[in-house]
């Protein structure tokens, strides 16, 4: 099966496709199937969520037994996004996104039918094995799609990406529809029921993904470049990478405690009803995605992202230290719908659109590496965050908790004014450069225009004539 829709000569800027269709019908493709394939896999993970009250009362798994679980599930995913990066620059992208997203559904479906079946929570090897399976397969969902939609978009891919990088929300929203809609059953196959329908839907997707979608003619195997993707350690000494993974560690963490204790403060911290909470939460997540909307066609207009990601940070910032200010659901929902939208549009950005970019002004093998590297920063980050949040909220209360996070978004803010002024210092060395290479292109002109009409410079054969 060809995997090239054009070629691309080395040295030109200019690529030749087959077709303007093909290219056009190419890359709705890849969106298409790599942005529902990842929403699929965030189904699947809040279905997984949803039926632990179920596995609890009616399958007998304990809350300490599930949190241990959740936290296996979370360091092995972090692992699993720096080993698909470097894996995806030297496989086949298609074919190893493809596998995987499919391989996973089928650890989801064994869990379900696990329970089902009466293996019991003490079966500790069975449940861990299949939740670090689950982890290390889906998480090559994120590398090898930044990488393919790298291949097919160039431009504007702050706006693209921050469209893309909607999958997790619109994933999460379809997990809970798929929960709700079994909730009111009771029969012993729910569990399967609430498992299984979202694993069939990434099954099959994953399926489409390996007939169906093709690397860009921008992909760095299509240019056919006989250069070795970078290591692990030379990736992150390219230029930015270090940067932003620390700051996407910090946004990472907030964006995290935010989607997972929200409800919880609203609810037992000040007292809020279940329903009014969820609404706000809703809100929460609703606003993430207005967030990259507006962030990515900002820095696509302005030519840069840090600028963008700096005034949005310094905002959430401001926003998260003055949460536990108000009570009310009516100054809350602002307050709550401002920090989704300030930290959304960088979290979700910075570890798609930001590095395909990075890739390409370092290195065009290593996007699936830089990807596997920033993003397994902020899930390794996020992580220990979520652990100690349950500390500081019990021993020193909420009001420390969101300072905490506010801290962390003004040191994201730092990171990203440094981020800024590094990028404004090469581009000043960049033109400088140009300008200094005009310049002497400009002499060497003069030189030579000055040597043709110059009887002295021309040869000096009637000067020898004369004397």
């Amino acid at each position: 099966m060809g995997r090239s829709n054009g070629s691309i000569s080395v040295g030109s800027d200019r690529i030749e496709t087959k077709s303007l269709l093909s290219t056009w019908s190419g890359a709705h493709t890849a969106f298409l199937l790599t942005f529902l394939g990842h929403a699929f896999i965030h189904a699947g993970r809040k279905s997984f969520a949803a039926s632990q009250s179920e596995l609890e009362e009616m399958w007998g798994f304990s809350s300490e037994f599930l949190g241990a679980l959740d936290t296996t599930f979370m360091i092995s995913y972090g692992i699993g996004l720096l080993l698909n990066g470097y894996l995806a620059e030297r496989l086949d992208a298609v074919w190893h996104m493809g596998l995987a997203v499919s391989a996973s559904s089928l650890c989801l479906i064994m869990f379900g039918a696990s329970a089902m079946l009466g293996i019991s929570s003490e079966s500790y090897l069975w449940y861990f094995g299949l939740v670090i399976m689950w982890a290390l397969l889906q998480s090559s969902s994120i590398p090898c799609g930044v990488k393919i939609m790298s291949g097919w978009f160039i431009n504007n891919r702050g706006t693209v990406f921050g469209i893309w990088a909607t999958n997790g929300v619109f994933g999460n929203l379809l997990g809970l529809a798929i929960t709700s809609l079994f909730a009111t059953t009771t029969t012993s196959r729910t569990i399967l029921y609430t498992l299984g329908t979202p694993s069939f839907m990434t099954l099959i997707i994953g399926l489409l993904q390996i007939t169906v979608l093709e690397e860009g003619p921008y992909s760095f195997k299509e240019t056919k470049q006989n250069v070795d993707p970078p290591s692990l350690t030379q990736t992150l000494m390219l230029p930015g990478v270090a940067s932003y993974a620390a700051t996407y560690a910090c946004v990472k963490t907030v964006d995290t405690s935010m989607f997972f204790w929200i409800v919880f403060y609203l609810t037992e911290g000040i007292k809020m009803s279940e329903s009014t909470a969820t609404l706000l939460a809703m809100a929460y997540d609703s606003s993430q995605v207005f967030g990259s909307l507006v962030v990515g066609r900002l820095s696509d207009k302005l030519g840069s992202r840090p600028p963008v990601f700096f005034v949005a940070l310094m905002a959430a910032s401001l926003c998260s230290a003055s949460i536990t200010t108000v009570s009310s659901w009516p100054l809350l929902l602002p307050v709550i719908f401002s920090i989704g939208f300030t930290t959304g549009g960088p979290c979700m950005l910075m570890h798609t659109a930001v590095a395909a970019d990075v890739a390409s002004k370092g290195h065009s093998s290593a996007t699936a590496a830089i990807v596997g590297i920033v993003d397994g920063s902020g899930s390794a980050a996020a992580s220990v965050g979520q652990v100690v949040i349950g500390y500081v909220s019990e021993r020193h209360g909420w009001s420390s908790v969101f300072l905490m996070l506010s801290a962390l978004l003004g040191i994201a803010m730092i990171l990203a004014m440094s981020i800024w002024i590094m990028e404004t210092k090469r581009m000043s060395a960049e033109s400088f450069e140009e300008r200094l290479q005009s310049s002497k292109r400009k002499k060497a002109n003069l030189s030579e225009d000055e040597r043709g009409e110059s009887p002295l410079l021309s040869g000096g054969n009637e000067l020898d004539k004369e004397v």
